[in-house]
């Protein structure tokens, strides 16, 4: 480590407290956008668009400039990630429109995904040696975690501030620059830098030995991912539009729902069973919950939609980490990047196009048959991956490559499921 300038243990809390934070800023405008609608009148692909833009911006910068930290260090990286996010935050609290709204975004998302793979890797180097259970379970939950207590706070917000952005984006911002002067005076955890080089060239494929699990996988990653999108794109205009929920709390609890259970299943069922009867298992909940929400959306009851949420996160948390599980272990380890920005993509494709779909037909037929439509299109998706997982997982499983031990299995799904949200 270079030229330390605050004890490790204070860059380890500061790195995760801003890690944290900017995954909670992400989750804010899931709440937030219905109040924009409300206020602007704009239609509901242009709220779905601006949820998008996001997940494709956070793709683009994971595909980019994901490995970029390994070459030139962790603090610049994340210098340059927390001063975007500074910059988002700033156009957030001055947007006019929704279009500036939708530019915020597409900025926030680029920085998150400059930020995310150098803050997983930075709190894992820069925390002190008792504390590294502590730092592993930090970038486990902290992605999935941040995004759900981002939207609760943000409901709060709604809820009891005149001017709840200003809350919200005011909070984030100062905590931000406070992690910017903090992180510059921060120990460096990598020793040799190297030239930008090659690290600023989009790469995406799927190592050899992979290919054929990742093909079997992939309807299920799908559809899992499509699921997010339904509750954290179109959430928010049901919640207020067809159930008539208008309590800014009651809108961020039901939105916030499905990631905090995803981060519960993975972190604390998913040890409790077999990789196999667990993801079965999560196919299983996200078609039941899935389903639940679409009835939710026909008969206006509210109290559906979060018992479907939950559900649906539940699974969504048990399909992801076992998909990764049975992937990892087949991937020699200098390989592992080319695999995950490949389930990246697929993931986020599936996250953000398929709401911008969804906004655009509700434009033309109505929010609810929309999204009920887009509930059917999950389901018949996840169902694949379901069908697919029943005679395949098996076969996949036992493919394992030797090296690799389950607690380093473990690990890897662990870090790998929290880079995902």
């Amino acid at each position: 480590m270079s030229r330390p300038t605050v004890p490790p243990v204070v860059a380890f809390v500061s790195s995760a407290v801003a890690f944290m934070t900017v995954m909670a800023a992400a989750g804010a405008p899931s709440a937030l956008l219905v109040v924009y609608q409300q206020r602007w009148h704009f239609p509901d692909s242009e709220l779905t668009i601006a949820f998008a833009i996001y997940a494709l911006a956070l793709l683009l910068a994971l595909l980019a400039i994901g490995s970029l930290s390994d070459r030139i260090g962790r603090r610049p990286v994340l210098i340059v990630a927390l001063a975007l996010q500074a910059v988002a935050m700033v156009v957030f609290l001055f947007a006019p429109d929704i279009a500036v709204i939708i530019v915020a975004r597409a900025l926030q998302g680029f920085a998150t995904g400059v930020a995310t793979s150098a803050f997983s890797a930075y709190i894992s180097e820069v925390a002190p040696a008792a504390q590294k259970k502590l730092a592993a379970l930090v970038v486990s939950i902290a992605s999935v975690a941040g995004l759900g207590i981002g939207v609760v706070l943000t409901g709060i917000a709604i809820q009891l501030a005149a001017a709840p952005a200003a809350v919200v984006f005011g909070a984030a911002l100062a905590i931000i620059v406070i992690a910017i002067v903090v992180t510059a005076a921060s120990p460096e955890t990598v020793g040799e830098h190297q030239g930008i080089g090659d690290a600023l060239v989009l790469r995406i494929g799927v190592p050899s030995a992979a290919r054929t699990a990742f093909a079997r996988t992939a309807p299920g990653m799908i559809g899992i991912w499509m699921s997010a999108g339904l509750v954290l794109g179109l959430g928010s205009s049901i919640v207020h539009q067809a159930l008539h929920i208008t309590s800014g709390a009651a809108l961020g609890l039901v939105v916030a729902a499905q990631p905090l259970a995803a981060a519960v299943s993975a972190l604390v069922l998913g040890p409790l069973m077999p990789p196999r009867r667990f993801m079965l298992a999560g196919y299983v909940a996200v078609l039941a919950g899935v389903s639940l929400e679409a009835c939710s959306f026909a008969a206006g009851l509210a109290s559906l939609i979060i018992c479907g949420a939950i559900v649906t996160g539940l699974g969504f948390g048990a399909v992801f980490s076992s998909t990764l599980g049975i992937l990892v272990p087949l991937t020699r380890a200098q390989e592992r990047a080319k695999l995950f920005s490949a389930v990246y993509v697929v993931a986020y494709l599936a996250y953000g196009v398929p709401t911008v779909v969804a906004g655009f037909l509700s434009d033309a037929i109505g929010l609810v048959p929309a999204a009920i439509i887009y509930a059917a299109a999950t389901v018949a998706i996840t169902a694949a991956g379901l069908i697919v997982s029943l005679t395949r997982t098996g076969s996949m499983s036992r493919d394992a490559l030797p090296g690799d031990t389950q607690e380093a299995r473990a690990h890897d799904v662990r870090a790998s499921t929290s880079s995902a949200a």
